[in-house]
């Protein structure tokens, strides 16, 4: 019986069979830097994109932006847009997103000056006004606000997963003031707190100062007890 002969295997099999924990650490090291330069030009293509679609959005409003239009401004390609967007209403959910994580963390920073929850709890309605009077951020607002609402994104789970990241942020402030059900209570506070929003953002007018003082107030005294009867 003849003996079997080796299997010749190619370097370019063993690589595939290699785990990428047994790869040196040196190779990986440099498959790490050229994955960081291509997600470093990504990211700046889509923000290229992102900012160029507010512009577009804010100029053309009430009218519908055009991916012509974006990609114009944003001196890129329908090849670069799409190999990131599937389309405008997807690109559009994405302005919204970076636009409220932004906002999210400017409520956080600002109720982290305050240790007392129902300072934390003015901080966050207090913050979430003042995006109306920035009067950039206002018209932005309103003209991607505008588009989003004759499609519907933002009723869809993403978008309403978006809105609880703000709420989100009431929860400490309101557990620590005693209450029972504080995610629910952050919901109800979020939700009036949007819809009051909306109206501003669709109307393209601001809070004065008596409706953000009551607006204030009315939060606070929903979910702080030795206020609530006043």
């Amino acid at each position: 019986m003849a003996t079997p002969r080796p299997v010749s295997v190619t370097s370019a099999e063993k690589t595939d069979d290699v785990e990428w924990q047994e790869v040196p650490v040196s190779v990986r090291a440099a498959v790490d830097r050229a994955l960081s330069r291509q997600q470093r030009d990504a990211l700046g293509e889509v923000e290229l994109i992102l900012d160029a679609a507010l512009r577009v959005a804010e100029r053309v409003s009430p009218a519908e932006p055009k991916v012509a239009d974006i990609v114009a401004e944003a001196g890129t390609s329908n090849q670069t847009f799409y190999r990131y967007f599937a389309g405008k209403p997807d690109l559009m959910l994405a302005v919204v997103e970076r636009g409220l994580v932004r906002v999210a963390g400017y409520l956080d920073h600002q109720m982290s000056k305050h240790t007392d929850p129902v300072e934390q709890v003015v901080a966050w309605v207090d913050g979430l006004l003042t995006q109306l009077v920035r009067p950039d951020a206002a018209r932005q607002g309103s003209a991607v606000m505008q588009q989003l609402a004759t499609t519907g994104r933002m009723r869809e789970p993403a978008g309403l997963a978006l809105l609880d990241r703000l709420g989100a942020l009431l929860v400490a402030p309101v557990t620590a003031l005693g209450r029972p059900e504080p995610a629910r209570d952050a919901q109800v506070l979020q939700e009036t707190l949007m819809g009051v929003l909306q109206r501003h953002v669709v109307n393209g007018t601001a809070p004065d100062e008596p409706e953000r003082a009551h607006l204030v107030a009315f939060c606070v005294r929903a979910v702080d007890a030795t206020r609530g009867a006043r």
